[in-house]
C-alpha cells in the first residue's frame, strides 16, 4: 500500500536545445521534502528562546519536521493571556515554509477555558457570546497561515460547554470558524480512538457518532484527529488498521495529531514506532502523522521523546529518521535510455533533478505529486555536431535533406 500511495512514477526526458532526445546521459534524483506531513508539536517559548538549547531546537524543527502543532499556546487561556508568543511562533515558522496546525480552538471543559468562564454557567447567552468572541478572536489572529485547525478537542470527556448550550452549539462552532478563516481545514480531534489497544468502544462510538452528527448537520468538518498516546498498552497493527477502516467511510482525511510512545524498553519503543508509522502511513485516508514533542527538555512524556535532554538521539528517534529519511526517501540515480527517458518511482513530494552532459549541469526542480515526465534541456557544445548527430540513424547513416535554391 506504501508504494501504490505514496509514491508516484517520475520519467526524466532529457533533450538538446533542439529538441533531439539524448541518450546516455547521467542523471540524478535528490528528494528535497516530503509530500506527507511528519511532524511534532513545538513549544513557543522554547522556539524562540535565545539559548544553545533554543538554537538546537529550531535546528531539530527545521531540519526534520515539514509541519508541526503549537502545543500550548493557541489554546484559550494561554493565547488569551499571551497573545504574541503564539503570533511570534507562528509567523517564524511560516517564514521558513514550515505548515503549521492550530491546536485549539475550543477545549469546551471548565477546567480547559479562562477562569471566568464557568461563572457565565448560569447565563447561557453571555456564555454563548464569550465563545464566540473566542472563535472570532483567534482564527482572526491567524486566518491565511494555518493549514488545520482543532476546532473542538476531546469532546468525549470535556463537555462542560455542550452541556449548557447543548450539542448543536458545534455546529455552529465550525461555522464561525470557517467564517473567521476560508483556507484552514478545519478538525475534530479526540484521544483514545487508536490507543488504549483500541478497544476503548464506548469512546470510539461517541467520536465516530460525533463526527457522524457533524457531517449531517452540515458543519465545515474537514477531517478527522485521532491522538495516539501509547503507554502500557499497545494496539496492535491489525486494530489500528480496522479503526482507520471504520473511520473511512466519511471520506475525510485522517491525522495523527498527537503520537507518542512511553515504554520502560528502548526497543519496544522503537518496533512499536516503526509498526505504527508504517501501518498509518500505509493507509490512504491518512494524511499526517505528528508526535507530540521530540526533546526530554521539552515533553510532557520525557521518556517518550526522540532525544536525550543533551540531545543524544534515541533508539525510537533513531527509528523515526530511517523511516522518513532513509526507507521512505528518493535519491537515485541512472542514465537515458535510447529513447533519451530515465523512469524510477519516488515517494511524493519535491525533488532536484540534475542532468549532466559534456562536463555542464542542468538542475531542475520538480513536485511529484502524481506520475510524469519532466523535460530536462541541455545546450549542446557545437550545433552542426548536434545537427549530425541527430541526422544519424540505427545503422550509422547521415540522411541529408537537400532543396534546391531558386536563386541560384
Amino acid at each position: 500500500r506504501i508504494d501504490e500511495h505514496r509514491k508516484a512514477g517520475l520519467t526524466v526526458e532529457v533533450r538538446d536545445q533542439w529538441g533531439n532526445r539524448l541518450s546516455g546521459v547521467p542523471v540524478d534524483i535528490r528528494m528535497q521534502a516530503h509530500a506527507f506531513p511528519f511532524g511534532s508539536a513545538v513549544a513557543a517559548s522554547k522556539l524562540l528562546e535565545a539559548s544553545s538549547d533554543g538554537d538546537q531546537y529550531r535546528s531539530v524543527v527545521t531540519g526534520a519536521f515539514n509541519r508541526v502543532v503549537i502545543e500550548n499556546q493557541l489554546k484559550w487561556p494561554r493565547f488569551e493571556a499571551q497573545p504574541q508568543v503564539g503570533i511570534d511562533a507562528v509567523d517564524w515558522l511560516v517564514d521558513r515554509g514550515i505548515e503549521v496546525r492550530g491546536h485549539t480552538i475550543l477545549w469546551p471543559s471548565w477546567r480547559r477555558c479562562p477562569d471566568d468562564v464557568e461563572t457565565l454557567a448560569g447565563d447561557p447567552d453571555a456564555l454563548r457570546q464569550r465563545v464566540n468572541g473566542r472563535i472570532a478572536g483567534v482564527t482572526g489572529a491567524f486566518a491565511g497561515k494555518l493549514v488545520d485547525w482543532d476546532v473542538v478537542n476531546e469532546p468525549y470527556s470535556e463537555h462542560d460547554i455542550m452541556d449548557v448550550l447543548g450539542d448543536s452549539e458545534m455546529v455552529s462552532w465550525f461555522h464561525q470558524a470557517r467564517q473567521g478563516d476560508s483556507q484552514a481545514v478545519l478538525y475534530l480531534n479526540d484521544y483514545a480512538i487508536l490507543s488504549a489497544t483500541g478497544t476503548h468502544s464506548e469512546h470510539q462510538d461517541h467520536f465516530f457518532d460525533t463526527v457522524q452528527y457533524l457531517v449531517s448537520s452540515g458543519a465545515p468538518i474537514g477531517g478527522i484527529g485521532m491522538q495516539g498516546h501509547f503507554q502500557g498498552f499497545l494496539t496492535p497493527p491489525d486494530t489500528l488498521y480496522a479503526v482507520l477502516e471504520r473511520f473511512k467511510v466519511f471520506g475525510l482525511p485522517i491525522q495523527v495529531t498527537e503520537f507518542d510512545v512511553d515504554v520502560p524498553d528502548r526497543t519496544v519503543q522503537a518496533d512499536y514506532l516503526r509498526d505504527f508509522y508504517t501501518l498509518l502511513f500505509s493507509h490512504p485516508s491518512v494524511e499526517g502523522l505528528l508526535m507530540w514533542g521530540f526533546w526530554e527538555g521539552r515533553h510532557w512524556r520525557p521518556n517518550a521523546a526522540l532525544y536525550d535532554m543533551d540531545w543524544t538521539l534515541r533508539e525510537h528517534g533513531q527509528r523515526w529518521h530511517d523511516l522518513v529519511f532513509g526507507e521512505w526517501w528518493t535519491d537515485v540515480a541512472g542514465s537515458s535510455d535510447a529513447a533519451g527517458r530515465f523512469a524510477t518511482r519516488g515517494f511524493k513530494g519535491t525533488y532536484k533533478v540534475s542532468v549532466t552532459y559534456h562536463g555542464h549541469t542542468v538542475v531542475q526542480p520538480v513536485e511529484l505529486l502524481e506520475d510524469r515526465t519532466v523535460i530536462v534541456t541541455v545546450q549542446t557544445a557545437s550545433p552542426r555536431l548536434s545537427a549530425f548527430a541527430a541526422g544519424l540513424d540505427g545503422g550509422g547513416l547521415l540522411t541529408l535533406q537537400v532543396q534546391k535554391d531558386s536563386a541560384r
